[in-house]
């Protein structure tokens, strides 16, 4: 029976056709070359995928190994200095504070001295004694310890402490120069050591030993979750970029501070797009600009971050040399952002128009086409302004009089109060209704009732009379009847 299937007896007893044993031949010959590219290209994209798992598998067993390396010469450290130490007493030589004097050293740096010398022996034995976990030294505000080899012996004393301490919650040091030696002591005591709060404050490092410390610190620290690098200089641009690869690097970093840290010597605008462009998405919360001499040049970093809605809830851009088009891209940004909620714009390039222009795109939510149209800010359209950016407190670009969002309200409250205040405006110069009118044709008449709503919940610290009168006027002159049913339906 199986012999005398049709299909069967076709395909072995139908001798070939004269003449298409070419054709024949050269579609099998393609059938297979077909086939083999595609084998060929399976094969060729599951090795990629086995080599990119073996390839961060191995980076991983590589951070994992540098992590035992470093956490095995602590442990080696460590037990030579208990050796060493025996019964351990704070041990160090006397400083001689009239040598400061000597030294051409005014008053009041001796006087930093002593302090900065107290602070270091109570951190010492608060954490020999296991009754803090936090470094906070340095000198006084507004007067710079330098560095010198008399202060050593005291520096190695809070290195040791560190080392032998099972955790250092923040290391703060503030208003004080370090050499590089004794920023290496006190890097490697502080390896791995849970930190979460990395503060250097005002250091005026002689190099790039700050920059370097500063990156190990980071490297070997990944629980650190709020890092300032505040009041101290970049030597040059190529510093600036290696620590901010560092930061965008590192898993956890949700404030990161950089006032006044990109002098003359570099270029600002280069760190500042390295950052913005390597940002984590996951975690920086709060970023601090501010007074860095920031110039874009027409670069759109800043706008195009925030157009992504990151996590990003404050930035800080005061005292920078931002122009009315860097802050016409960043409005148009917030319009699509509900996550941000402070940004500061005071002391920058912005002329009183471009001011003007900031706050009727991004807290109004006008159109660019609209903004040679309008002139007072109680005509903008409710719609839009409904639709506008209601999270972000922008500081910088609005007078006092005009509505500004709160960043500690919620989006659906500064809406409610923005409409009201712009009700308030337009009642105190006149009636209202032939602007509403305007604005509730067909599509707009579901909003109506929020304009009542708003009238009625976010009237608290507004006028009752202007309240009563605006309700008052809208009773009387409005299309009741429209409103009415548009409710019902």
């Amino acid at each position: 029976m199986a012999g005398n299937h049709p299909r069967k007896k076709r395909l072995y007893c139908d001798p070939p056709l004269p003449g298409n044993d070419y054709l024949r031949t050269a579609l099998v010959s393609n059938s297979l070359v077909d086939r083999s590219k595609v084998i060929d290209q399976r094969v060729e994209a599951a090795v990629k995928v086995k080599t990119l798992a073996l390839t961060s598998r191995n980076y991983d067993l590589q951070r994992e190994n540098e992590s035992l390396r470093l956490r095995c010469e602590s442990l080696e450290r460590s037990i030579r200095i208990l050796k060493k130490e025996g019964n351990w007493t704070y041990r160090s030589p006397n400083v001689w504070l009239s040598w400061f004097g000597e030294q051409g050293h005014e008053e009041g740096h001796v006087f930093g001295v002593r302090r900065l010398i107290q602070s270091i022996e109570a951190t010492t034995k608060d954490l020999r004694a296991s009754r803090s976990a936090k470094v906070d030294v340095g000198g006084e505000e507004g007067s710079l310890i330098l560095s010198n080899d008399v202060m050593d012996p005291h520096w190695e004393q809070l290195a040791n402490a560190m080392l032998l301490s099972k955790r250092i919650k923040r290391m703060n040091l503030s208003n004080v120069q370090l050499n590089e030696r004794t920023l290496q002591t006190i890097e490697a005591s502080v390896r791995q050591k849970g930190i979460t709060r990395f503060y250097l404050r005002r250091n005026k490092f002689l190099g790039g030993e700050g920059v370097q410390f500063a990156i190990n610190v980071l490297k070997n620290n990944s629980s650190i979750k709020a890092f300032r690098w505040r009041d101290n200089s970049f030597p040059c641009t190529e510093h600036a970029c290696q620590l901010i690869d560092a930061i965008s690097e590192h898993p956890a970093i949700h404030l990161l501070d950089l006032s006044r840290s990109m002098n003359k010597c570099i270029i600002p605008s280069l760190p500042v797009k390295r950052l913005l462009y390597g940002l984590r998405t996951d975690t920086l919360k709060m970023l601090y600009l501010s007074n860095n001499n920031i110039k874009m040049n027409g670069d759109r970093c800043i706008p195009d971050v925030l157009s992504k809605n990151l996590p990003l809830e404050a930035l800080f851009l005061e005292g920078n040399q931002l122009t009315d088009d860097d802050a016409l891209h960043i409005a148009i940004a917030l319009q699509s952002n509900t996550n941000l909620r402070y940004l500061d714009l005071d002391d920058n390039l912005l002329t009183k128009n471009g001011k003007s222009a900031m706050y009727l795109l991004s807290v109004l939510g006008l159109n660019r086409s609209d903004l040679s149209d309008l002139e007072p800010v109680w005509a903008a359209n409710l719609n839009a302004v409904s639709e506008a950016n209601h999270t972000c407190k922008i500081v910088g670009v609005s007078g006092p009089r005009n509505f500004m969002n709160r960043n500690n309200e919620s989006a659906k409250w500064n809406r409610g109060r923005k409409l009201l205040s712009l009700l308030v405006k337009r009642h105190r110069r006149g009636p209202m209704i032939p602007h509403l009118e305007s604005e509730f044709l067909e599509n707009g008449m579901g909003l109506v009732p929020h304009v009542f709503s708003c009238i009625n919940s976010y009237s608290v610290g507004c006028s009752e009379r202007h309240c009563l009168s605006i309700l008052f006027e809208l009773v009387r002159d409005w299309r009741m009847h429209e409103i009415v049913q548009s409710r019902q339906m």
